[in-house]
C-alpha cells in the first residue's frame, strides 16, 4: 500500500505546473539565434555594358586608365597613412561629374595593390545610389537597411572575388537621406568598417545639391573633390570647397581631361595579349 501511495504522489507532482519557466539550455538558445547569412561572393562582369567605366580597372586592366588609377590609389593611401586615417569620401559639386565611376575604380585599384580583403567600397549617395548598378551587382539588402536596423552588416556586404573588394551598396533611394545619416547607427557603421578594413571608400552625393556630405564628414575624416573637364564650372568647385571644412580635403581629381603624352606607351610596355 505504501508503494501505491508513493507512486500516486509522484504522478500528482509531475502533473502540477511549475511556478517558474524552464531555463532554456544551450541547444535551444542556438536554435533561436538566426544563422549568419553566407557571404555573397561574385565575379565582376567583363562586358562593356552600361556603367562599364566603373569597372575599367578590371575590364581594361593593362590600359592607361587602370594604371593611372593605381598611381592615384597609391598616392591616396600614402596620404591616409600620413594622416593616420582609414577612410575617405568621393564627392563633386554637382551631378554628372563622374564621382561614382571614380569611387568604384579607385576602390578596385586600392584592392588590386593591397593584401587580403582589406578594402571596402560604401555607397552613401542614398538619394540616388549607383554603385550596385555600375558594378553589375544585385544586392538583397543595403546600408540603408542597416541604418534602419533591418539588416546586419554581414547581410549588406557583397564580396568581389578579384580583386578582393567588399562592397556595401545602397538599395532603395531615399529623399530623406539626411535623416538616416544622423541616426546613431551611422556612427556605429563608420567605426565598424574602420575596424574591419585598412581603407574604406565612400561614394557620396553632390555637395552643392544636398547637405548629406557635410553630415557624413562628421564620421569620415577625409575627402577628395571630383570635377569634369569642360563640364564643372570654376565657381561651382570653389563654392563646394568653401562649403566643406578644409582640414579633411585630400585633393582634387579632374575627369575627362586630355590624355597624357605617355598614354600611348602602355600597350607597348605591358605584356602582349598573346603572351599572357
Amino acid at each position: 500500500m505504501g508503494e501505491i501511495t508513493e507512486a500516486l504522489r509522484r504522478a500528482r507532482e509531475q502533473q502540477r505546473p511549475s511556478s517558474e519557466p524552464a531555463t532554456p539550455g544551450p541547444e535551444s538558445l542556438r536554435a533561436a539565434t538566426p544563422p549568419a547569412a553566407p557571404r555573397q561572393t561574385i565575379e565582376l562582369s567583363m562586358e562593356r555594358d552600361t556603367g562599364w567605366a566603373a569597372r575599367a580597372v578590371v575590364i581594361d586592366a593593362r590600359g592607361h586608365l587602370a594604371e593611372a588609377m593605381r598611381h592615384l590609389a597609391l598616392k591616396i593611401r600614402a596620404e591616409l597613412e600620413r594622416r593616420r586615417v582609414r577612410s575617405f569620401a568621393v564627392t563633386s559639386p554637382l551631378r554628372g561629374e563622374g564621382k561614382t565611376t571614380l569611387a568604384c575604380d579607385l576602390a578596385l585599384a586600392l584592392a588590386s595593390v593591397s593584401r587580403g580583403r582589406s578594402v571596402a567600397l560604401v555607397d552613401f549617395d542614398l538619394r540616388s545610389p549607383r554603385v550596385a548598378a555600375d558594378l553589375g551587382i544585385h544586392p538583397t539588402a543595403g546600408v540603408d537597411s542597416f541604418l534602419l536596423g533591418q539588416a546586419r552588416l554581414e547581410d549588406v556586404c557583397v564580396s568581389i572575388e578579384k580583386p578582393a573588394l567588399d562592397v556595401y551598396p545602397a538599395c532603395i533611394p531615399s529623399r530623406e537621406a539626411h535623416e538616416l545619416l544622423v541616426l546613431p547607427s551611422m556612427g556605429i557603421l563608420a567605426r565598424e568598417l574602420e575596424r574591419r578594413y585598412t581603407t574604406v571608400v565612400y561614394d557620396t552625393p553632390p555637395t552643392l545639391l544636398v547637405p548629406d556630405m557635410r553630415i557624413l564628414l562628421q564620421h569620415v575624416p577625409a575627402f577628395i573633390a571630383v570635377s569634369r573637364f569642360g563640364v564643372t564650372r570654376q565657381r561651382a568647385l570653389k563654392a563646394m570647397l568653401e562649403l566643406l571644412p578644409r582640414e579633411p580635403f585630400l585633393g582634387g581629381v579632374l575627369n575627362g581631361g586630355p590624355l597624357p603624352s605617355h598614354a600611348s606607351s602602355y600597350g607597348y610596355y605591358g605584356v602582349r595579349e598573346e603572351e599572357a
